[in-house]
């Protein structure tokens, strides 16, 4: 077969490699060459080569309404190529706010149980990197750009944690986004095991051809699922039972005890006992830069949730904590609202400082109902911070934009945070 493999990220450089691996001629293209060149031949992609290909597999950056596309002949994502070469089974988690974690969690409870399990997926590295080991499970964060391309992508276990405006700068209305989120749900029929957030309003009623089970952060839940009481999981319904404790949610915010609900149920399933999970979960470092506790400087506690790139994930973090925040927001903007965060924890915020591309929407939207004021970068917003920040009091970065108008990826805006964190107890003054 003759494929096109369309961007030189690391997703389209590993899927080149193993589609020649499988014995396909390939052309590796993108729209202009990489600063840093692959070990593999690349050329700028012309017409030519889409009228060439038998097989166009665009990386997840390529959007779906890119008028290139609509020459090609036939067109997948990577995991659908990749989920059509391996044979174990498949866990795949989806959501605005919290896949990466639970993906993490999930496998972690895996191979502490001794199971031969690999991770893919959204989370590094792709899923077709699997392919030659081929684990007998398979986990895979699946974002809603990877499922734009799927026609027969089946999960044993589907999981979607929450949906909440996110990406509108590429989807065209909230509900086109909400339809490729719940795809990973599609080609599941009574034989597999789809697992929704019952507190979402987007997956609290949805239609579904796979066994539905719950998961509930408010209230306990009816039929197959599960529940917090008493800092422990409770299983109801089949497979009802005590499951395994979980952490405080101000130790690793409470998102992160709600992606331990999803995970667990996943474990109950795949026969993780749920000791195995208790020592997974009460042992868990949280993700770099999600509800990171920096630093506690004066009796102030500095938190980097640079992860959080949409206003879902602001809410999140925002809910978990009890004390008076200053908070640090802003950055590329992505289409959320932020009206009607600032009103709900507007008893929370103390002080807003707005940073980045969004700063002036955002300011004037929630200006009228918290304090806010423009920063002109991370330094200085994290030094107005501390400066009116009182001891019990937290300084959380949380931006609920993408970063990519002033640094490389979250990660990058996390690790500045951190650095104006160091920098402040290595120079602050005597109080």
């Amino acid at each position: 077969m003759r494929i096109v493999v369309w961007g030189t990220g690391i997703t389209g450089i590993m899927t080149a490699r193993v589609m020649t691996g499988r014995g396909h001629e390939v052309r590796l293209v993108d729209e202009k060459m990489p600063s840093v060149m692959p070990d593999i031949p690349v050329k700028i992609l012309e017409e030519e080569d889409l009228a060439w290909a038998d097989l166009v597999i665009p990386s997840p950056g390529v959007p779906r309404h890119h008028p290139l596309l609509s020459r090609a002949k036939k067109v997948l994502s990577e995991i659908e190529v990749a989920a059509g070469l391996l044979s174990g089974r498949l866990i795949a988690i989806t959501g605005t706010n919290g896949k990466t974690t639970t993906t993490t969690l999930i496998h972690k409870i895996l191979t502490a149980q001794g199971f031969d399990a690999g991770i893919g997926g959204n989370i590094s590295p792709p899923l077709i990197s699997l392919v030659d080991a081929n684990p007998a499970y398979v986990v895979a964060e699946i974002s809603s750009f990877q499922m734009e391309w799927v026609e027969r992508f089946r999960p044993y276990i589907s999981i979607c944690m929450n949906i909440t405006p996110d990406h509108l700068d590429r989807y065209r209305s909230m509900e086109e986004y909400v339809l490729y989120k719940l795809k990973i749900f599609e080609n599941q029929d009574e034989g597999d095991i789809a697992v929704v957030n019952d507190d979402d309003p987007y997956l609290k009623d949805i239609h579904l051809k796979a066994r539905r089970v719950v998961f509930s952060m408010l209230h306990p839940t009816a039929g197959d699922g599960a529940y917090i009481e008493d800092a422990r999981i409770v299983f109801t319904g089949s497979i009802a039972g005590g499951g395994p404790r979980v952490p405080p949610p101000e130790k690793v915010g409470g998102g992160v005890i709600e992606d331990m609900l999803a995970t667990a149920i996943a474990g109950r399933f795949l026969g993780v006992t749920s000791e195995v999970m208790e020592e997974v979960f009460l042992s868990f470092k949280v993700i770099h830069h999600r509800f990171e506790h920096v630093q506690t400087i004066d009796g102030i506690t500095f938190i980097d949730d640079s992860k959080a790139t949409n206003v879902g994930a602001l809410d999140k973090a925002l809910s978990t904590l009890t004390s008076r925040v200053i908070l640090i927001l802003g950055g590329k903007d992505k289409g959320g609202d932020f009206s009607d965060i600032a009103r709900r924890y507007q008893q929370n915020i103390r002080k807003a400082y707005v940073i980045g591309e969004a700063a002036g929407r955002i300011s004037g939207e929630i200006s009228g109902i918290v304090d806010c004021e423009a920063a002109r970068d991370m330094d200085e917003a994290v030094r107005r911070a501390y400066g009116i920040a009182a001891p019990g009091e937290v300084v959380l970065l949380s931006p609920g934009c993408a970063s990519f108008d002033m640094y490389n990826s979250y990660a990058h805006r996390g690790e500045v945070f951190q650095e104006c964190v160091r920098g402040i107890l290595k120079n602050r003054p005597a109080r």
